[in-house]
């Protein structure tokens, strides 16, 4: 019993950080009769209108409500008191991370007669939050091109935000390093639904520089200053990303891309083009398991790569001289041109015993040293 009680606090440690920045956000606002005065009590329902699941709640003494842990969608807001006609907001669009509001006046009337308000022609003024930064909605996702079908390098479109190169292996180069506001590039925090996404490299790419599925990915907020409490780790920019879900109609899409060493130009020192064969493929699909209660969306992106990497082109020794060679730093002086003053084409003795190690090869060929094949 010890050690499970050890493992729960262990899990609850881990988790604990993580809820406060899950990339749902919240609908608040207040409630208030025609004259100003605070109306508490009133029942607040919030519905999904893609789903049709809702939440509810009540606005405390001072007429002010707030509902939170809603994921990002299209919402309608019905609020009910007694006595008053029954007011609805509708179509209030909800974004990643973001506090909507929605305030709203009762008339005196009877419960039957509703009064309803289209969401979408007020403006959407953040006055919750001094964060700053900007959203990547899911339509930017969706249109922008992306080389390499990586969702990060949206992130580069915010203010402030700038890209920069990684200093080290190969396998680093792939990613996408940015800095926020001067920060260090291993500084940014990336969470999708609220779980951290970055790898050891402090980026969320692969080796190949991909980032899961573009397909899956609904739409992401960047905070690059100010941000809240609620958010840490880090002291770079935040990351908030939330992912699609299913709702009461069946959606999804297919795709496929295809790469090759035929469609690409030869490199400007290249004597031939290396092998390149790159196919990108997979595909979305979601909808309801059981209508307006549970949904499911998956999420499918392949891809197989074959590729060779040309190195470098090298001059290799030539043998003119049994003794050396055109290759610069081997030599002290060139033994292919003999002179009076060097009559041997002297060789630094440091560097002698290596040049027993290059094959033999016709003066001025040039030959391309490939990572994946031995030198012949």
């Amino acid at each position: 019993m010890k050690k499970i009680f050890v493992t729960l606090g262990l899990l609850l440690f881990i988790v604990s950080p993580l809820l406060g920045q899950l990339s749902t956000s919240a609908i608040l606002g207040s409630v208030r009769d025609a004259t100003g005065a605070a109306v508490p009590g009133a029942k607040i329902t919030i519905t999904n209108q893609d789903t049709n699941v809702s939440r509810s709640g009540e606005s405390a003494g001072d007429g002010l409500y707030r509902v939170d842990v809603l994921p990002p969608g299209q919402y309608t807001v019905v609020v009910e008191k007694d006595g008053f006609s029954v007011s609805t907001v509708k179509n209030l669009t909800l974004t990643v991370a973001q506090n909507a509001t929605a305030n709203v006046t009762l008339a005196v009337g009877l419960a039957t007669q509703t009064i309803s308000v289209d969401g979408t022609t007020a403006p959407q003024v953040e006055t919750t939050t001094s964060s700053l930064g900007g959203l990547v909605n899911s339509q930017q996702v969706a249109d922008l091109p992306l080389n390499g079908r990586n969702f990060i390098d949206l992130a580069l479109l915010q203010p402030g935000i700038s890209n920069a190169t990684a200093n080290g292996p190969a396998v680093l180069k792939g990613a996408v390093y940015f800095s926020s506001n001067g920060a260090p590039l291993r500084s940014n925090l990336v969470t999708l639904d609220g779980a951290p996404l970055m790898n050891l490299t402090g980026t969320t790419s692969t080796a190949v520089g991909t980032t899961l599925g573009v397909d899956g990915i609904q739409e992401f907020r960047v905070i690059s200053n100010a941000f809240g409490a609620q958010y840490g780790i880090s002291m770079g920019s935040q990351i908030i990303i939330a992912s699609k879900g299913g709702t009461n109609q069946f959606h999804g899409d297919a795709f496929d891309s295809l790469r090759n060493d035929y469609l690409d130009a030869s490199g400007y020192f290249a004597v031939s083009k290396p092998k390149l064969i790159k196919n990108n493929f997979g595909g979305s699909f979601g909808g309801p398991i059981r209508k307006d209660k549970t949904f499911f969306y998956g999420v499918y992106e392949g891809i197989r790569l074959i590729a060779g990497v040309t190195s470098t082109i090298s001059t290799l020794p030539t043998n003119c001289n049994p003794n050396g060679s055109g290759g610069v730093a081997l030599l002290v002086t060139n033994p292919c041109a003999v002179t009076a003053a060097n009559p041997t084409g002297a060789v630094n003795p440091a560097m002698k015993p290596f040049l027993t190690w290059y094959p033999v090869a016709n003066v001025g060929t040039k030959y391309t040293i490939n990572s994946n094949q031995p030198l012949t």
